[in-house]
Order: structure tokens, then sequence, then C-alpha cells
């Protein structure tokens, strides 16, 4: 009787040949899984997988720890995924040989070594030990690093320049370092002032009734130029904290002769070149603020800096060592950062951009470091970055001062041994006005609500008018706080970095929106105030920001750049459903609904002539509400017939809806105290509002840096 011929089943090196190749196509896709899976080369694929992604979430905190460069997180994602390809290849190939070399009943168990046998019958382990290996090189990296900032450590010697009361501030060097400049008040006003480091002698060089700030002195020692206010009346303020300037103009003192020119109309913080012969400032000559350079005689001007939204401003150029590149402060609403820009190429590159406030850098003479302020330690203090030849950062962020003041504005001697910074001691409190519900006229004296020697602004009146939500940075980072005027208590309601802004209440007072960069660019939040449960809103690139609850609650009206220039939008309250209202450009910190929810007050920018105009929800044309003092902080009364606002920062007014003339409601007899984000309560009976008091400061100079 004939047997049943049973075949052989193939060996590894017969499944290779091009036949079996031909017939493996037939099955294609399932063949290929199967023999994966045989191989366990799919287990080796997800085991890589797996401990590479797991890498990632250690290396990205580590880096972010170390203010390491980005480019660092892609060269180790760059590395696993060559890696990748390689292990799975190995892998393979090992398991092929493995089952060629494994003992079998008639070879005997002295094929191959035990241990070696393992590792061959074993991708998985294989990928393991690979995926370990990158885990040793990224820690050596990170020990690496460690030590390099160790190495770079900085220990300076400090001492006080300025000792008058009051606020010393803008310093700037002489180009023989024998002696600085300086601003302080003399009188209503702020002058310029010179120093003799070694003598102590100081003199006003600056006279007359103008305010005046940021002095720069020529390389040549000749001539110092300075920003004037334009009105003798007027005292220049930044339209936010650490923000751009308006209403002034760059002015030339010849130190020889003694006398004064305007030299450069609408600009602000001047910044000769190395060798003279040009001039960086900043100014909204052609749309936003940017930064723009004219000939030593302030002619000829040319807008070097530019950006895809006109919602970002550039602001205090300092020129590179070699006169090619400018370092500034870039500005997209309540995030800071800074840039270096190439006068050639026109090409940017960003030296910071996360969370924390980085502001005012200077360039050192010497070209190792880019100086600025930052808060990213819990105070403001000054930090520094090496720089590359091309400008681009090389390593991490070094600290260079510690403490609780603010320090600010640092300048670099032309040897580079020396920085002289202003320490401010200054903070932001929350007050409130007693006023007339029906004119909105005052009744008493204003008084702290939440005061603190940290920064608490913004706040915004509960529905039932019992507590108050605001920005606050007592915790280290700006999160949404909440008061209580029942029983005076506070509680954090958000945590986190990245800074959450201006809270706005629904209607039911169960939610609170608000806007912040916690995601990594300027978004609309929204928080669950009993769970605290967040939600982003929006989560496109856009700088999206001041959202406001609609009358009903389901929708939000906010402001966004999405299409390249800040505009009204609304979206409803889950985030869905954005739509753009307006197309005229839109300015101010705060949005209003009509109490019917059919329209949104807003503050028009109207090329240059700014109004307040209202747009229907469902779509349409704005026109213009009222002719009313200000404008940007927009608050009506709870009859709806007057808005609240603030002018220059210091005055508050009230005007009507119906047409009659504004009336002034208040202001500070110190001239100094700035007042911001007025909010009429729900009752009418009080306007809340942010009182900035700047206390002391003076300058100081530090030695032993580079």
């Amino acid at each position: 009787m004939a047997q049943e011929v049973v075949p052989a089943p193939l060996d590894d090196a017969a499944r290779l040949q091009p036949g079996c190749v031909l017939r493996f196509r037939q099955g294609a896709r399932v063949a290929v899984i199967t023999e994966g899976k045989r191989r366990r080369i799919l287990r080796a694929i997800a085991g890589y997988g797996i401990v590479a992604f797991a890498l990632l979430q250690i290396v990205e905190p580590i880096m972010h720890g170390l203010h390491l460069p980005d480019r660092m997180l892609t060269f180790v994602v760059l590395a696993l995924a060559l890696a990748f390809p390689a292990v799975v290849a190995v892998s393979w190939s090992l398991d092929v040989l493995g089952r060629r070399l494994l003992p079998t009943a008639h070879s005997g168990a002295g094929a191959i070594a035990a241990p070696h046998r393992e590792l061959l019958a074993s991708p998985t382990r294989l990928a393991l030990a690979a995926v370990a290996g990158a885990a040793i090189a990224v820690t050596v990296f990170w020990v690496a690093a460690r030590g390099r900032m160790a190495a770079l450590s900085i220990h300076p010697t400090l001492t006080q320049v300025t000792f008058a009361g009051g606020i010393e501030e803008y310093p700037a060097w002489s180009p023989d370092g024998r002696s600085i400049l300086y601003v302080a008040r003399v009188g209503q006003s702020r002058k310029v002032f010179r120093k003799d480091l070694e003598s102590g002698k100081e003199e006003q060089l600056t006279q007359g009734p103008h305010d005046e700030l940021q002095p720069a002195w020529s390389p040549d020692g000749r001539r110092v130029l300075f920003v004037r206010a334009q009105r003798p009346d007027q005292k220049l303020q930044p339209g936010d904290v650490f923000g751009e300037f308006d209403e002034g103009d760059v002015w030339q003192l010849d130190l020889r002769a003694g006398t004064e020119i305007a030299f450069v109309r609408n600009a602000f913080n001047p910044s000769y070149s190395p060798d003279g012969s040009r001039i960086a400032v900043d100014a909204s000559w052609a749309g936003p603020r940017r930064i723009w350079v004219v000939d030593a005689g302030g002619h000829n001007p040319q807008q070097v800096t530019t950006d895809s939204s006109e919602q970002v401003a550039h602001v205090a150029p300092s020129w590179s060592p070699d006169g090619s590149k400018i370092v500034f402060q870039n500005i997209e609403r309540t995030k800071f950062d800074v840039r270096v820009v190439n006068l050639e190429t026109k090409q940017i590159n960003s030296i910071t951009n996360d969370y924390p406030a980085d502001v005012r850098p200077a360039w050192s003479p010497l070209g190792k470091y880019v100086y600025f302020s930052s808060d990213r330690s819990g105070s403001t203090n000054l930090w520094r970055a090496a720089i590359t030849a091309d400008g681009a950062l090389d390593g991490p962020l070094q600290q260079v001062t510690t403490g609780a003041g603010q320090d600010v504005e640092p300048a670099i001697s032309r040897d580079g041994k020396l920085i002289a910074f202003t320490t401010l001691r200054q903070n932001a409190d929350i007050w409130r006005l007693p006023v007339s519900p029906a004119k909105g006229l005052p009744t008493g004296d204003p008084e702290p609500l939440i005061s603190t020697t940290r920064e608490d602004s913004r706040g915004a009146w509960s529905p039932d008018g019992s507590s108050v939500a605001f920005n606050s940075d007592r915790g280290g980072d700006m999160n949404i706080w909440l008061y209580s005027l029942q029983d005076g208590s506070t509680r954090r309601l958000t945590s986190g970095r990245g800074g959450d802004f201006q809270p706005n209440w629904s209607p039911d007072g169960r939610a609170i929106a608000f806007f912040s960069s916690r995601s990594g660019s300027p978004s609309i939040w929204k928080l669950e105030v009993e769970s605290g449960k967040l939600t982003r809103l929006t989560s496109n690139r856009a700088i999206n920001a001041n959202p406001f609850f609609s009358p009903d609650g389901g929708r939000i009206a906010f402001q966004s750049d999405q299409s390249g220039r800040t505009e009204v939008w609304t979206m409803n309250a889950d985030g869905s459903g954005a739509r753009q209202l307006t197309n005229v450009g839109v300015g101010g910190h705060f949005l209003r609904w009509t109490d019917a929810g059919d329209a949104i007050v807003f503050r028009c920018a109207c090329g240059g002539k700014a109004a307040t105009m209202i747009v229907p929800a469902a779509g349409g044309e704005p026109r213009q509400l009222v002719d009313q003092k200000g404008g940007s902080h927009i608050s009506f009364s709870p009859d709806r017939s007057r808005i609240m606002d603030v002018v220059g920062h210091k005055v508050l007014w009230v005007s009507p809806i119906g047409g009659a003339a504004p009336e002034k409601v208040f202001e500070f007899a110190d001239p100094s105290v700035r007042i911001d984000y007025p909010v009429w309560s729900p009752d009418g009976k009080w306007v809340l509002f942010d009182r900035l008091q700047p206390g002391e400061g003076d300058v100081w100079m530090m030695s032993n840096v580079e």
C-alpha cells in the first residue's frame, strides 16, 4: 500500500528563494503578517516603539529644564528614527541565522552557545538593548550639558550706582565706560542724567517740562539720543507692562554744545550701530510696530522686521557687534520672547519661544551673549543666551542675577566686563471706586480690594457680585484666582505655566473663559469653576484673546488674527462654529455683547482713526456706537446707558451712550500711579480697576560677568 507523502516544511533558506517569493506574493499581506509573527519581528517593532516613546518623554523635560535649544530634541528624534530600520533588519537577519544555527534533534547541543542562542532567538530583547544604549547616550548627554552649565556659572560682583529716592532707570554706558546715563524724576517729569563713576558727580543733561526716557550714547561719545513725550502734560507709558510706547519722538542732544533737536518722529528705543552710521528704532510708520533703521542723520528709514500677523509687535532693538544683526523683543499679546533678525537676509531666529516673559534684550559688545530680563525663575531677573555667529541660540540659558526685585533694562559696557541694569520694586493691585449707578460719578474714595506684593490684575465681577476672578502670579506662575467679597478668602483656580489672563464669567457663574499660552500660543480656554476642569476652545496657531460670554452663555466673542489681522470672532461655548464678524481691524482689550445678545461692541483701529463700533452677531456691516473717552477697556453700566473707560492709563472717564459729553470720574494725585482695566459691578455701585504703583528703583552695576 502506498504511503502518503507529507511534504517537509521549508527551511529558512528555502523561504528566501525566488520561487518561494512568487508563492509568497499570492498570500501577500496575510503571509507577511504570519511570517512576521512567526519570527517575532512585530514584537520587536512594538517593543522598540514603546521604549522609544518612553525615552522621548524623559528627554524632553530634561531639555526644557536645562533650557537647551529645540534642535537638540530634533537630533534625538532623528537618531531614533534612523535606528528603527536598522533594528528591524538586524532582528530579522539574526532570527534567520538563529533558526539555522539552533541545535535540533540531529545536530547536538553544542552547535551554538546558550547565551548567544537566547539573544539571536529574541529580536525583542535586541530592540530593548538598542534602546537601552540610546538611553545611556542621552544620560551622558544630560550630564555633559549640566557640566557645561556649571562650567559657565557666573560669579559677579554687585555695586549700587544710584541712591536717590524714587526711580532711576534706563542706564546707558559711555563709550569709554567711565560714565553712565540714566533717567530720574524732576518735578512731574523724567529727565536724562549723567554720572561719573569715578568721582560720583551727577548732572542733569536735558531740560524742559516734557517726560523723557530711553537714552542712548553715540559710539564717538559726542551725542545722546533719547525719547521725549510729544506733550508736556503726558507721561510716557507702555500700552502694557514691558509693551510698546506711543506718542513720543526721538531727540538728539549735542553734549558739547548742549543743544537739542528733534531727530525722528514717532519712534522709540533708539540704538546706535557699533560704527555710529545707523540707528535702529521701533516705530509704527507702516502699520504694526516693527524695527526700522535710519541713517546717522535720522533719514532714509528702512523696515527690517516683518511678521505674518499685525497683532505681533517688535520693540527694543539692540545691534550685534559686527552690525549685521539686531536682537529685539517680540510681543504676542502677553507672550514676550527674544528674536534676532539678519539685516541682509531678513531671516529671524528665535532665541526664546516659551512660556516665561523675556524682555528688553541687549547684545554684548563682545558678541558672545544676548542679555535680557526674564521671569522664568519666579522673579524677574537678568538672563543671558549664548549666540552663534549666525544669530542662533547656542546652548542653555544662564541666570545672571537672583533675588525678588525686577531686574530690567540691561546695558553692557563696550569691553563686556560690566553690566548696568535697573532694579524696580513695583506691583499691581486691584482697587475699587464707589460710584453712582445712574451717572458713574464717584460717591467716595477708592480703596484696595486685592493687594499683595505680587501682580494682581484684570479683575472680573461674578454675575451675582459676590466674588472677583483675577489673574495673579502670587503662586509663581500667572494663573486665575478667585477672591470672595464675603469672607476675603482667595483660592487658585488654575495652575501650570503659560500665563492665564483676563477671566470672564459665564452668565450662570459656573464657567470662566480666559486666554493663555499654556498650549504654546495664545488660545481661548474654559474653566469649570466647581470641578476645575479645563477645556481648550481654540486650537489653531493664531493669537486668540479676550473672550466674553454672550448673555445666554451659548456663545463666546473673542479677538483673533486667524485672517492675518485682529478681528472680532464668535464661536459656540464649546469651541465649535468659529466665525469671523469684522474686517476693519480691532484693538483694545475688551468686547461687550448687547443685552439681547444680537450685537457686539468693540474698539476699531479703523486705519488710525480709532472708534467704538457695534457689529451684528449674525453678520453685517459695523457702525459707530458712541464717541467715547478711551476705548481700550469698554465697560457698560448695568442699564447700558454709559461706558466706563480709562484715558492714558491715568484718568477714568464715563461716556453716555446718548451723545452727552463725557465726564471725568477719577485720577490719583500721584502722576506715577497707573490705572487699567476698569469694570463696572453688576449693581452699578462700584468700579473695579488695576492700580500700578511704581515703588523705588535704582541702577546697579555688575562686574566679572564675561
